[in-house]
């Protein structure tokens, strides 16, 4: 009797242990799981450019967005289908993009509008002011149009537009090429200008330029009274700066809380974009100077 009693607590106890032992083993393998899981990257699938659409009257060619630290570049091909003329104002567009990190984002404004008979070319720049990751990429765009409706008046008071939202999933990664980061401080006349990047591209260079904790009223004195030169060979030329996009301290305290190489505690921030003009054919940038300039007395200081 003792002996079976013994065997029945024997088996009891050695069970238990095997249990105990298939549980722990089991939270393992579910562990181990979860961790594998969590450790693997999204699955990203890149975007297809250029992506060719129509829309009313309208052929849409919309090129693979320049993704660079501080700005997106997009790239547009606008035709009529119908081979009419075409004029600056008859279509508009502008594209943003989501950001897997925290950012801020400023919509896109136009650089360049050329029209040539039926085709106009549309090239605008969206300002990335702050960005916890600025090496990595962005995903599913979104680009808002609005274009006047074929065989609407041009009068501005008289006319129809159609709108629409042209959606692109994937993902952009940086493109470097044709980029120098820059990111320095010149002293010119007591004022700090920030000179972010030079990008180089088949129209010319872009030159976004930081000022920051001013008045807005000092904002505008600079875009008035400073200027970018360019001197190459015979080639001797004066681009404005133009404003680009300003902020004031509650949002300058989003931002800098996002970045903080910006002062949390500025009064106001302002972008400006150089924008240079000129055949990359008949211009070796690499031989070019460009010069940060006052136009009233001359002084300058060289940035590249």
């Amino acid at each position: 009797m003792k002996k079976r009693k013994r065997l029945f607590l024997s088996i009891i106890f050695f069970g238990t242990i095997l249990n105990l032992l298939l549980i722990f083993l089991g939270l393992k393998v579910l562990v181990k799981r979860l961790e594998i899981k969590i450790n693997e990257e999204p699955k990203v699938v890149e975007a297809q450019f250029p992506y060719n659409t129509e829309f009313d009257n309208y052929n849409i060619e919309i090129k693979k967005p320049k993704l660079v630290n501080h700005y997106i570049l997009f790239d547009y091909t606008i035709s009529t289908k119908d081979n009419s003329p075409i004029e600056e104002d008859d279509f508009h567009i502008t594209g943003s993009p989501s950001f897997p990190d925290t950012a801020y984002f400023v919509s896109a404004h136009d650089i360049l509008r050329k029209v040539e008979n039926n085709k106009m070319r549309i090239v605008n720049v969206g300002i990335i002011v702050a960005r916890k990751d600025y090496d990595k990429y962005v995903n599913n765009f979104d680009f808002l149009v609005s274009a006047r409706e074929k065989g609407s008046s041009k009068n501005l008071f008289e006319e129809k537009r159609v709108d629409t939202t042209i959606k692109i999933d994937g993902v952009v990664y940086p493109d470097k090429e044709n980029y120098k980061e820059i990111k320095k401080t010149f002293k010119l006349d007591g004022i700090d200008f920030e000179v972010l990047s030079i990008g180089d591209f088949d129209f010319g260079s872009c030159i976004p330029i930081f000022v920051g904790n001013i008045s807005e009223e000092k904002g505008k004195e600079i875009e008035n009274k400073y200027a970018l030169r360019i001197e190459w060979e015979n080639i001797n030329a004066m681009y404005n700066l133009e404003k680009w996009v300003g902020f004031y301290e509650q949002v300058i305290k989003r931002y800098s809380n996002i970045d903080p190489s910006y002062d949390k505690n500025s009064q106001y921030d302002q972008f400006y974009m150089g924008k240079i003009f000129y055949n990359q054919k008949e211009v070796n940038k690499d031989n070019v100077k460009i010069y940060l300039r006052n136009k009233e007395t001359n002084e300058e200081v060289r940035i590249s």
